[in-house]
């Protein structure tokens, strides 16, 4: 993951950068160096990964299990 990715994920969650930094346990100026490096360390990139899935469990509350593993496909890709 790369900060220019790590920005389009926050942005996507309709966060700032305030609250991205917290979420992932970050101070402020730490998240906003990572927004402008060229590689985000993995455990960072594990996290959003597992904030995104937080936020989509209700989503797929309906959903058949083919449906289900489509849309957690693309979180591990």
């Amino acid at each position: 993951m790369t900060g220019y990715e790590l920005r389009l994920w926050r942005k996507g969650m309709g966060w700032d950068q305030e609250r991205a930094a917290e979420e992932l346990g970050k101070c402020l100026r730490t998240y906003k160096a990572y927004e402008k490096s060229p590689h985000i360390d993995r455990i960072v990139e594990l996290a959003t990964r597992s904030l995104s899935l937080t936020l989509l469990l209700p989503a797929l509350s309906g959903k058949n299990s083919t449906e289900i593993c489509q849309v957690l496909g693309t979180l591990t890709d």
